[in-house]
């Protein structure tokens, strides 16, 4: 059985547990299954360390009780995912603010205010509705995860942790580990990243950690 702080490849696919919706998944064969297919998208597994935090707790938790070339099937209930909906974050704004920044709000559609992502629900009576909350909040989720196999080269491990993150453009491993970011990273992330290497990559203890 797999345990805590082993690294394995996953494929996953992720629905809403009431209409089978899938809003993510990771295999193209999985995509061609279900006709959503997307030539333009990248498809691939992802490597997953148990206990790191880079899926839900529930599902590394499911992780520790299978082993490699299992199929896991995981319900999780919002406050599992991605919690519950916060009446808080739901704000009535003026449709005149939009036509002021030449823009046309329509439900569904997604943007940026001042660094966070809101969801337009409604648009009625020269009023719109923003939603702040993660458009998967509130919802029950179904996660089917297939276990490929596991990882035991240090370079993957790294940048499996590097990439709870940021987004890796490349690893290096040698006297020192050098991870190099699509952007440069947040210099407290850098610090949160070397601890969890630590923890979960013991091989390179002692070993400086390049983060550019």
């Amino acid at each position: 059985m797999l345990k805590k702080g082993d690294f394995v490849e996953i494929d996953f696919v992720g629905k809403i547990k009431d209409s089978q919706h899938i809003f993510d998944l990771t295999s193209a064969e999985d995509a061609k299954k279900y006709n959503i297919f997307d030539p333009k998208r990248k498809y691939e597994p992802v490597i997953v360390c148990i206990g790191a935090g880079k899926v839900f707790p529930k599902v590394e938790h499911a992780l520790e009780t299978h082993k490699v070339g299992d199929e896991v099937t995981v319900s999780l209930q919002p406050e599992d995912a991605f919690g519950t909906k916060n009446s808080k974050l739901i704000q009535l704004v003026p449709l005149k603010v939009f036509k002021e920044k030449n823009m046309t709000p329509f439900p569904g559609l997604r943007f940026a205010v001042d660094g966070a992502l809101a969801t337009v629900r409604s648009v009625s009576g020269g009023r719109v509705i923003l939603d702040f909350n993660h458009p998967l909040s509130g919802r029950y989720l179904t996660y089917v995860v297939n276990i490929r196999k596991q990882i035991t080269e240090t370079k993957d491990k790294v940048e499996a942790i590097a990439d709870i993150f940021f987004k890796v453009k490349e690893v290096k491993i040698g006297d020192k580990i050098e991870v190099k970011a699509t952007s440069k990273p947040n210099p407290a992330l850098i610090e949160v990243l070397k601890k969890k290497l630590e923890e979960f990559v013991p091989e390179i203890k002692g070993k400086p950690v390049d983060v550019a």
